[in-house]
């Protein structure tokens, strides 16, 4: 009595396990910045770093859309760049959100 060969056994793809759907609405941001990361994601407007030709704006932080500024911050005295962006990031959503713009450059 002669046995029937055997087929090689095809090899069946792993199921990828499903991950839970999460209520969250929003991605989580990479960077310690969310507004920020959220304003340069959305391509809602632009965000400059640098100064300005005046010996007393050497460093700003200018977030602006095709319309307004929204916010202009002058680097304070001893005061690091991850300070300036802390301020960025708590005044630009008030601005985005409620327009209320913050100007330090041009004064009142």
């Amino acid at each position: 009595m002669e046995r029937a060969a055997r087929s090689p056994r095809k090899a069946r793809p792993r199921s990828l396990k499903r991950r839970p759907k999460t209520s969250r609405s929003k991605p989580v941001a990479s960077t310690p910045w969310p507004q920020i990361e959220a304003f340069l994601d959305a391509e809602q407007g632009n965000i400059s770093l640098g100064s300005i030709n005046h010996s007393s704006l050497a460093y700003t932080a200018v977030a602006n859309d095709e319309h307004n500024m929204l916010v202009a911050l002058v680097r304070r005295p001893r005061e690091s760049l991850h300070q300036l962006l802390d301020r960025l990031e708590q005044a630009l959503g008030p601005a985005v959100d409620d327009q209320i713009f913050v100007d330090e450059i041009n004064g009142p």
